[in-house]
């Protein structure tokens, strides 16, 4: 019988072409996702994959590549610097094509960080995508973070008592199996979104807006219209609370950046207590 053999070049040149292509498609996937906060919440996943396995599936695969680029030129480096010193004559042969190549090379980098055509679109189409999914009343947690809080906890962030949340749990035949679970283990335990969750408990209080979420979808803005509030005196009062916005910023998008609840964001902008039931 004819011995098999290991060959191992042939194993790196398959295992570096396999990274490269699942770096490839999990890049392309995570381009499409949603913010972390909305992914989370709605239990966003593809091809039965969630945001979190994307970016791990991207991150390894990406590193394993380089690891193999690292070794394959550190084990060939000899054969490397003979095949680059018989070809630098050529290279001076194609002047205008290296300087182009020099030119364009810069101009990816420059237009990156500076923000210029087509790369800014490119980044505007990223961020109208996650604008979609954001745009969703149900995408939008009542609070930052709150598929990661105990039931306990949730319950005072939206103000209902803890038997109103299990018995709710419980019409809606949802296995809850101690209140210091999160919001998230208890969806994954039921496999459903931690949004199905905050709806049934809303449904079943007749208070869809009692996280603060009619604030949520107003602008700083919005908010200092309806209070005859300069917007300057607002945007003041949120940097003395360390949050920066503009009069333009959608107050769910402050809340979420600075973990606060939306109504609490609100406050800071008027100086005063506001309705969290707000609509």
């Amino acid at each position: 019988m004819k011995s098999v053999h290991f060959k191992f070049r042939g194993f790196v040149s398959l295992l570096s072409t396999f990274t490269f292509l699942i770096s490839l498609v999990s890049g392309i996937v995570l381009y499409f996702v949603p913010q972390g906060k909305v992914a989370n919440w709605i239990h966003w996943t593809f091809w039965g994959l969630d945001k979190d396995t994307w970016g791990a599936l991207h991150i390894n695969s990406s590193l394993i590549f380089f690891i193999i680029i690292f070794f394959h030129i550190f084990y060939n480096w000899k054969i490397l610097l003979n095949y680059f010193k018989n070809k630098v004559k050529g290279v001076f042969k194609l002047r205008l094509e290296l300087l182009s190549v020099t030119i364009f090379s810069l101009f990816i980098v420059l237009a990156s960080l500076y923000d210029l055509q087509p790369f800014a679109k490119v980044m505007s189409w990223n961020e109208d995508i996650k604008d979609y999914w954001a745009g969703n009343a149900d995408s939008q947690p009542p609070v930052p973070h709150a598929e990661q809080m105990s039931v306990t906890e949730f319950c005072q962030q939206i103000n209902i008592p803890v038997e109103r949340f299990v018995n709710r749990m419980k019409g809606e035949n949802w296995v809850v199996q101690d209140t210091s679970q999160t919001i998230k283990e208890i969806a994954e335990l039921n496999d459903i979104a931690p949004a199905e969750i905050f709806k049934a408990v809303n449904l079943a209080t007749g208070s869809p807006s009692s996280s603060g979420s009619g604030w949520g979808r107003k602008t700083v803005e919005q908010v200092c219209s309806e209070y005859n509030i300069p917007v300057n005196d607002a945007l003041d009062r949120l940097k003395t609370q360390n949050m920066t916005a503009e009069s333009k910023d959608v107050i769910r998008d402050i809340s979420g950046k600075y973990n606060q609840r939306p109504v609490d964001v609100v406050n800071t902008i008027t100086g005063q207590t506001v309705d969290s039931n707000h609509e």
